[in-house]
């Protein structure tokens, strides 16, 4: 196989990238049939061999692996998914659980070493070098967000500041004393420290950052525009860019937005990660360009290999077209489970979300799916410094215009809505 940089977006060419792919892919299928119980057995019911997968298009003949297929038989220490023996397990990470039993993943000291290099990958997509002092704020511990950073960020050779999160205040104190330069987080606490640093008077421009890199919360264009307004970051040339992942897939460092790509599109690296957008209803593999549901297959794992995974994330993907050769899938719309049927509507969060972010004056808001009458409410609290009826007006119109729905308004005094400083739970389901 072709030897490469693993830490550089623009280390390969297409075709080279496109190599390494079916390379890695008949690998990883060759080993979960012969190493994890789980696969094995798929591949028995299924009358397969690995000799049968020669190519991406062949994976249509294995069937999906879900999230109810981990949380039924990897939890807690990988199961029947572990394709290693398990005194080469070096430790796990999990989801929070909040929806029923978390879903887990094994690690080997080599998933180790290819998950730093890949969060290292896409810091240096985002513009992120050796001499940036990083503040992270995503949380150590089970969560892979706060440790995968970390030991990207120290892979890259860029320095680190562990903060996690909490201690608001003493957070934008150190900000300023270190000189930090780059800041990671969910974009609701990113959100959060903008707004305690205007609590304490302090001065955006007076601090050394220059880049974002939100993840682990669904955004979009609105979100990334504000938290840039809030730091003031394309004042220092910089901006605030998406870094995707998800625990099954090791964590953060499956995809990365770069300077070109506007909010809308992330690189993904498909080296390690063979993907397919499909109909999330019918299971159909879609073209390029149509919109569904991720599905994944992780070429590089060896602790707990995953084929054919569904992410419940929805987005397309295209061609790469800027000087990264790898594609691009669309900033995450939200996720399958996400949507909300609503007097026969479906709709997204991330939808209202991105009309609620474009208005500057909002400080917070909640949004609350009351199904307790017959009648279901679609409520919008939410906290600005002076309420009117221009601002309820245009809410309710431009809220209208991309869900076909009118919500109710509700004004709330600033301070009164929770704040994250972790994973955001802005929408509110009352059955």
């Amino acid at each position: 196989m072709i030897a490469y940089d693993e830490t550089d977006p623009k280390s390969l060419n297409l075709d080279e990238i496109k190599e390494v792919q079916v390379y890695r892919l008949r690998q990883v299928v060759k080993r979960a049939y012969e190493n994890s119980r789980y696969y094995r057995k798929i591949f028995k019911e299924k009358g397969i061999t690995p000799e049968d997968i020669r190519s991406p298009q062949d994976l249509t003949r294995l069937p999906f692996t879900t999230k109810d297929s981990l949380r039924e038989n990897a939890y807690p220490h990988g199961g029947d998914f572990l394709a290693v023996p398990f005194d080469e397990i070096v430790g796990w990470h999990m989801t929070s659980g909040t929806t029923g039993i978390p879903t887990v993943n094994a690690y080997t000291r080599k998933d180790i070493e290819t998950w730093s290099q890949l969060v290292a990958r896409c810091l240096r997509a985002a513009g992120v070098n050796k001499n940036d002092i990083v503040m992270n704020i995503y949380g150590y511990g089970l969560f892979t967000g706060g440790i995968g950073l970390h030991q990207g960020i120290q892979r890259l050779g860029a320095k680190v500041i562990p903060w996690s999160v909490g201690r608001t205040e003493a957070l934008v104190k150190a900000l300023k004393d270190f000189e930090a330069t780059v800041i990671t987080g969910t974009p609701s606490y990113e959100l959060l420290i903008a707004e305690t640093m205007k609590k304490l008077n302090v001065d955006p421009d007076s601090l050394k950052l220059r880049l974002a890199i939100p993840g682990a919360e669904a955004m979009n264009n609105e979100t990334l525009e504000r938290i840039e307004e809030e730091f003031m970051l394309k004042n220092k040339g910089g901006g605030a860019r998406e870094i995707y992942g998800l625990t099954e897939a090791l964590g953060p460092g499956v995809a990365q937005e770069c300077p070109y790509d506007n909010h809308y599109w992330m690189h993904i690296w498909t080296d390690h990660y063979l993907v397919e957008i499909i109909d999330p209803d019918t299971g159909e593999v879609l073209d390029n360009g149509e919109e569904g549901e991720m599905v994944i297959t992780t070429l590089t794992k060896e602790g707990m290999p995953l084929i054919r995974y569904r992410t419940r994330d929805i987005t397309s993907m295209i061609e790469s077209d800027d000087e990264i050769p790898y594609p691009k899938i669309k900033i995450i719309k939200g996720r399958v489970d996400d949507v909300i049927f609503y007097k026969g509507v479906k709709l997204y969060p991330n939808a209202i979300s991105s009309v609620i972010m474009g208005h500057p004056e909002i400080y917070e808001f909640q949004i609350v799916i009351d199904r307790r009458e017959r009648n279901h409410r679609l409520l919008l609290r939410i906290e600005v410094d002076q309420p009117s009826d221009t601002i309820k007006k245009k809410l309710i119109e431009e809220i209208r215009t991309v869900s076909f729905v009118t919500p109710e308004i509700e004004f709330v005094k600033i301070g009164t809505l929770p704040r994250f400083e972790g994973k955001s739970k802005r929408v509110i389901k009352l059955e």
